[in-house]
């Protein structure tokens, strides 16, 4: 048998997140109907998703006539992601720079298609590419800074609540 050794995908700059306001069929995004304006490619204004996912896990019942008591896969919870994005608070709502502020509005509601393992400001998405897709609640926007220092930049650190769990597929065209 060969001794598989995978090779391992960079994360930075291979994640692309498209925020839009409605998928038809969860594991199959439509390219041509979905994932095009007015939703948000907001892969560049966003610094991190990576959800946090826990597994919890109890014990099966006890029997009289069992000595041994086994573990048993209980619920999965899904933490709230903190988004934080970058914004301008000198210019109008709906300046390229401030377009994830306007559209991530305290309870909208959004389905983010997230494209894993390829660049993602060089490579559009495409028909049969693998996906997830979430459904969010966002929260309050919070105004603050990036960084203790003069390189930081102003941002907005908001919460977006999983209303599903991730779903799996491919996009089609």
């Amino acid at each position: 048998m060969p001794i598989i050794y995978p090779e391992a995908t960079t994360v930075q700059g291979n994640t692309k997140v498209f925020a839009t306001a409605s998928v038809a069929v969860l594991t199959a995004p439509d390219l041509s109907s979905e994932l095009i304006e007015p939703g948000l490619d907001i892969s560049c204004f966003i610094r991190d998703f990576n959800p946090e996912i826990q597994s919890n896990s109890g014990s099966a019942p006890a029997r009289l006539c069992t000595t041994v008591q086994l573990p048993t896969e209980g619920n999965t919870q899904f933490n709230p992601i903190e988004l934080r994005y970058v914004y301008d608070p000198q210019a109008a709502t709906s300046t390229n720079d401030n377009k994830a502020r306007a559209l991530f509005v305290r309870g909208a509601e959004f389905f983010f298609v997230v494209r894993k393992g390829l660049d993602a400001q060089a490579t559009d998405f495409a028909a049969t590419q693998y996906v997830e897709t979430w459904k969010f609640r966002m929260g309050r926007q919070n105004y603050l800074r990036s960084g203790e220092d003069e390189f930081g930049e102003y941002e907005i650190v908001q919460l977006a609540y999983p209303l599903i769990e991730p779903v799996h597929g491919q996009i089609v065209a």
